[in-house]
């Protein structure tokens, strides 16, 4: 009995391995077809060790609106 859930245990173990290499397989495939675009840029390329900050919009919080109400609470001792 202990042999054949060793074997179980075993075969599981291969057909997972299987399966991650034949998905990696897949995922190298699919980023071939795709010619390796790389997002954020299109086709500048800077040389290694050059920064760029980019200054994001700014968000405009308005003020709360004027009907709003705080919220009554009870301590439960």
């Amino acid at each position: 009995m202990y042999l054949l859930s060793a074997n179980g245990t075993l075969r599981t173990i291969l057909i997972l391995l299987i399966a991650w290499q034949l998905l990696r397989l897949w995922m190298r495939v699919q980023q071939q077809g795709r010619g390796r675009h790389q997002p954020g840029g299109a086709g500048q390329q800077r040389p290694k060790g050059d920064v760029r900050i980019e200054q994001l919009k700014e968000i405009k919080h308005g003020a709360p609106p004027a009907d709003a109400e705080d919220a009554d609470f009870e301590e439960i001792k």
